[in-house]
């Protein structure tokens, strides 16, 4: 995508991203960006993903998840599956994601998950938050609606982990 616009700097030294821009690039109010200054003097601002910032924590957390409970795992940031363990890299990784939801923890029953050789029919999701805004979402998936609870408790324990890091 190439697009161009020209805005003025007010005094304090903000400059607004236009409307347009953000609804493309999916940055709502609390979206961190990164601003950057290239070798020839260019400025880029490109958006910041909280959860790829911890990436490594987040693996690690996908594989206890996956080699604890066998559930497979998804992390996401609030666009795109970053990191899988149990599932297809090729069917997840960097697919787009849709969430919308104001609750903490909540299973779906819907299918929404579905590959070439596998379909999951209930995912539990865990929402990542960030200054108070959603900013990822760890993504269990299951045949079934009843996890056990001492498993539900400790993901939710990694999860709560995973956020706590994102506030440094």
């Amino acid at each position: 995508m190439s697009c161009g616009m020209v805005r003025k700097v007010d005094e304090l030294g903000r400059v607004v991203i236009p409307k347009e821009m953000r609804r493309v690039l999916n940055i709502k109010t609390g979206s961190s960006i990164e601003i950057f200054i290239n070798d020839c003097g260019e400025i880029t601002l490109k958006k910041f993903s909280e959860v790829s910032n911890i990436s490594s924590f987040a693996e690690s957390m996908a594989d206890i998840i996956f080699n604890s409970y066998n559930i497979p795992c998804l992390v996401c940031d609030d666009e795109k599956v970053l990191i899988c363990r149990g599932v297809s890299k090729k069917e997840f990784l960097d697919k787009n994601v849709y969430i919308k939801s104001k609750d903490d923890f909540f299973v779906t029953d819907k299918k929404i998950i579905q590959t070439d050789d596998q379909s999951f029919e209930y995912s539990f999701v865990y929402t990542l938050k960030s200054d108070g805004f959603d900013c990822g979402y760890i993504i269990l998936l299951h045949n079934s609606n009843n996890l056990e609870d001492d498993i539900l408790k400790s993901i939710k324990l990694l999860c709560q982990f995973l956020t706590t890091l994102l506030r440094f």
